[in-house]
């Protein structure tokens, strides 16, 4: 099921990443990324476990001198009902506002990765007959077609086409593999970019796997077996993903858009491919869509559960995301453009910013010498802001040149 997340659309620019990075950084980043994304997976395993331990901790029993440090401990209400594992770590971390800035955080998450994918659709779809000619009107009917699959009451029937999904994948692989292998060349212009800034943004954006690290984790019958799981998974996705992206560099060595503008703009199975990969494409979105609507409905309703109890409401608040974001994706350059800002930018700080910095705040929150306290050692300290440090200036930089270029 985990090599099923990772491997989606993104898979399509692996070429060109491979292409901006260079043969040997992307290699090596295929193995060094998967271990930065295991590591901070941990990192939040731990925060939450650490509260677990703190709850359960005799420290309250024990004749302790106040501090701050354990006054805050001591005093912390729990979160809302209905929090979910990752904002509950915000909620400790900093309270109120830690629990609102993991759920904006996780809201621009996924409205980042939505608009990839609807920058994806449109990107396909004008290679084929069936564009209006102007992208801002494909927009729109795009967003229309994907109302009614965002209200409706059982996602199930979506979230089964991941098997699906794949076998179009690889179907649509080897069509461009034949096409390549046949000598048809797209002959785009080979423009000079910050090609570092463009791997490090595809590559991330194709493992992303630390935002869902508690959703892995709560469908696990053993889940302290999680970083293990994830690594092997992940070890297993990135040798694929070395063999798909030098492979298919070797075949379309001037590549400059996704794997699907290499192949012609005409012909029944080149039109074919398109239109499954934009049908599995447009199955995804309301995946993403409807916990974007989630949150801002809970928030404007601020009820527990954080779901609305009005029908009304909830289509209103779908439909309006998902003009929004087809309008804005409508306005965008290339899908690999996008996918490059969007893990440069969005999964980047959920991935490698977000987790060393709770586990930090949450550690030294509860952190107090004498009876009861619970260990943080300087070390872990040093390594938790110096990992902050890298995940912070890494995402700066990189969505720097990403948007800039």
């Amino acid at each position: 099921n985990k090599t099923k997340q990772k491997a989606g659309t993104g898979i399509l620019a692996l070429p060109y990443a491979c292409k901006q990075g260079g043969l040997l950084l992307f290699i090596s980043g295929m193995f060094l990324i998967p271990l930065w994304n295991v590591y901070c997976m941990k990192l939040l395993c731990d925060s939450l476990e650490y509260l677990v331990r703190l709850a359960d901790s005799p420290s309250d029993n024990i004749d302790v001198e106040l501090t701050p440090k354990t006054l805050t401990r001591q005093k912390r209400l729990p979160p809302p009902i209905g929090t979910s594992s990752f904002s509950k770590l915000g909620w400790y971390a900093l309270g109120k506002s830690g629990l609102w800035t993991i759920d904006l955080m996780m809201l621009m998450l996924l409205l980042f990765i939505c608009i990839a994918f609807e920058v994806a659709i449109l990107t396909f779809a004008e290679s084929t007959p069936f564009t209006t000619g102007r992208k801002m009107i494909d927009a729109i009917i795009l967003g229309f077609l994907l109302v009614p699959l965002c209200i409706v009451d059982d996602m199930s029937a979506l979230s089964k086409l991941s098997r699906l999904g794949l076998i179009i994948l690889g179907f649509s692989m080897l069509v461009i593999a034949f096409y390549g292998i046949s000598g048809y060349e797209n002959n785009n212009s080979n423009d000079i970019d910050v090609g570092i800034s463009k791997w490090f943004g595809c590559v991330v954006f194709s493992f992303g796997v630390v935002p869902l690290t508690f959703n892995y984790r709560e469908s696990m019958a053993e889940p302290e077996k999680l970083q293990k799981v994830a690594m092997i998974s992940m070890s297993l996705v990135g040798v694929c993903y070395v063999i798909i992206g030098v492979s298919f560099l070797y075949i379309f060595p001037n590549i400059e858009q996704d794997l699907l503008s290499e192949i012609p703009s005409h012909g029944m199975l080149a039109t074919t491919t398109r239109l499954a990969m934009i049908i599995t494409t447009m199955a995804g979105t309301p995946l993403l869509i409807v916990p974007c609507a989630e949150i801002i409905e809970g928030k404007i309703m601020n009820n527990e559960d954080g779901q609305t109890k009005s029908k009304k409401l909830m289509i209103i608040i779908r439909t309006c995301i998902l003009l929004c974001t087809v309008l804005i994706a409508s306005e965008l350059p290339s899908f690999v453009s996008i996918l490059a800002f969007a893990g440069s930018f969005a999964v980047s700080m959920v991935s490698f910013v977000v987790p060393p910095g709770l586990h930090w705040l949450l550690l030294r929150q509860g952190y107090y010498d004498g009876p009861g306290g619970l260990d943080f050692p300087i070390w872990s300290r040093i390594c938790d802001l110096s990992m902050l440090l890298i995940g912070s200036l890494t995402t700066i930089i990189t969505t720097w040149f990403a948007g800039h270029k």
